[in-house]
């Protein structure tokens, strides 16, 4: 019997992705070691892992939602599913005693045991691309011979992201924007109105819609002028200022990439040939911004709004 409730029919629009998933879920032991969910932010990934994995632990394999495993699992407190946190840096750790949620201390405490409830253990990153390159190389060994008993999920916006190395060992499962139709519908079964400024995804970034029609508005009324462009510049490193001291548990590069995506509807809206280069200004700033410098968005925000301003 399964848990209607918590199933992959709540992953909508991605139907690639759950051809792989299923198809591995027909046979447990069969399961690859490492698996990569990668695509655009708010289109599923997470779901899909979240069901993938409690599948994988569950006594009965079949995402019961009654068994010890199951029952764990919803409840926080499984201790097979190792999930790193988000919007944190993974370090490698130290050699004697790593803290907790570093490489040494997963590949030292967890991976050489067996599982304790069931039996698989699943290591999930929800942010595979925080993974430092010190860690990810030394993870690199494991990912390529897993113990039969663990599998990881790495979740991940671009395969770039990665090391080749790590990518290569990995079975990678392609997640896609969202058709607006589909959208419109979910929307409607949450009672929420659709934001096509998201550009096919579902609220990536869970921002109250408060401050969303803030910025919307902010951006529109700037966006198209080349002296105003300069006023928004302003705005925005204001406010990023205050996501210093984490607005709504929301940081800096949340901010900028919302602003970014406001921007990316506005420009595709109105007279999209002439505005091309924008458009490619946007997404240079956006690849850029990850590059984890200490303010280098201080500076790319300049080199974003001179482009646009020209």
């Amino acid at each position: 019997m399964v848990d209607t409730s918590f199933s992959f029919e709540q992953v909508s629009g991605q139907d690639v992705a759950l051809t792989y998933i299923k198809s591995f879920l027909k046979d447990r032991s069969k399961i690859p070691g490492s698996l990569i969910f990668y695509g655009p932010d708010g289109v599923g990934k997470w779901l899909a892992a979240e069901r993938f994995a409690r599948q994988i632990l569950c006594l009965e394999g079949t995402s019961c939602g009654h068994c010890d495993s199951c029952r764990q699992f919803m409840r926080g407190i499984h201790p097979d599913f190792i999930q790193f946190p988000r919007r944190k840096n993974i370090a490698i750790g130290k050699e004697k005693d790593p803290e907790e949620f570093t490489i040494r201390w997963l590949l030292s405490a967890r991976i050489p045991f067996k599982p304790h409830t069931s039996d698989y253990r699943i290591v999930l990153f929800p942010e595979a691309n925080r993974i430092n390159n010190e860690a990810e190389t030394t993870l690199l060994k494991t990912l390529e011979e897993p113990p039969p008993h663990t599998k990881f999920i790495l979740i991940v916006n671009d395969l770039h992201n990665l090391k080749q190395t790590i990518v290569s060992r990995s079975v990678c499962i392609p997640f896609h924007y969202l058709p607006q139709d589909e959208i419109k519908k979910i929307r409607r079964n949450e009672i929420a109105e659709a934001k096509l400024y998201y550009g096919g995804s579902l609220n990536p970034f869970e921002i109250a819609d408060e401050f969303l029609e803030e910025w919307h508005e902010n951006v529109r009324e700037h966006c198209h002028d080349s002296i105003l462009l300069f006023k928004l510049e302003n705005w925005v490193r204001d406010q990023l200022g205050e996501f210093r001291s984490n607005k709504e548990g929301l940081t800096g590069i949340d901010f900028l990439e919302m602003i970014c995506l406001l921007l990316l509807y506005e420009y595709r809206q109105k007279n999209f040939e002439a505005n091309v280069g924008r458009i490619e200004a946007i997404l240079d700033f956006k690849m850029k911004l990850h590059y984890e410098i200490p303010a280098l968005e201080y500076v790319l925000l300049s080199q974003l709004f001179l482009r646009l301003a020209t």
